[in-house]
């Protein structure tokens, strides 16, 4: 009988050629990066498997520590509303804020109109307060829309205009939208002084009774235990049972 004497020498050298996949480029020829290193972890114990290593997967990128949380931003005033019943007639309303509201049909715009002749990106209404009279200003400017801008009937060009309160704009060829800015201070609006905010408790889940857990069924089914013959299966039509215990052939 033939005798095979392998060196352990060799099944080390065979366990290092399939250690892992070495990607050029990636360093040096001493320093190459593993990918889909396979190698037992008792094989080699001083350099323990690192499983798959895609590189720039890092929670974070070298001598970068972890940034602080962002604090959260500052709450933009609502100084006014469009409102519609274009859709259906129920009525739809988006808030206004100081500063760009953008208008399209994309789910990030601040005025989010899902129509086909809308565009993604339609239009911008610029809103803005004077410090010195505390006046609100709005103007709207087209964002390169292929259906256009209406202002009480009147076709846009591409320059901004100003927007009134109580106008009426067309966007694309269906969404009419009603302007309402609201001037808290001309209207007596302000901050109650002695507001006293109540912390309103998540709504409790009722407790929903499951039905009685019998070990028969008394609905008077086909399935139900009192329906059940000892003798056989019983038919779909509720014809008599087959007699148990033998084989039917067909003839």
């Amino acid at each position: 009988m033939t005798k095979y004497n392998f060196k352990p020498i060799y099944i080390y050298n065979l366990i290092m050629s399939s250690d892992s996949t070495k990607v050029p480029g990636m360093g040096n020829n001493a320093d190459y990066q593993d990918f889909y290193s396979r190698r037992p972890a008792d094989m080699m114990p001083n350099r323990p498997p690192k499983g798959t290593v895609v590189p720039g997967m890092n929670k974070y990128a070298p001598k970068v520590e972890e940034q602080a949380a962002r604090p959260a931003a500052p709450q933009v005033p609502v100084v006014g509303f469009l409102y519609s019943i274009s859709r259906q007639g129920f009525g739809e309303y988006w808030p206004l804020h100081i500063g760009s509201n953008k208008i399209g049909r994309t789910a990030d715009c601040d005025v989010c109109l899902a129509e086909q002749t809308v565009s993604e990106r339609h239009a911008a209404l610029n809103i803005k307060q004077l410090k010195s009279t505390r006046k609100i200003l709005a103007s709207i400017r087209d964002e390169g829309s292929k259906n256009g801008i209406y202002v009480n009937d009147e076709e846009l060009d591409y320059d901004a205009h100003e927007v009134k309160n109580h106008d009426i704009i067309t966007i694309g060829d269906n969404y009419k939208l009603l302007v309402l800015l609201i001037d808290a201070e001309d209207m007596g609006l302000s901050i109650a002084e002695n507001f006293q905010p109540v912390e309103i408790a998540p709504a409790e889940e009722e407790d929903v009774p499951f039905p009685p857990m019998g070990n028969h069924d008394d609905t008077g089914s086909l399935y139900s235990s009192a329906n059940r013959v000892t003798g056989g299966t019983v038919a779909m039509d509720g014809s008599a049972p087959e007699t148990s215990g033998r084989t039917r052939f067909l003839e």
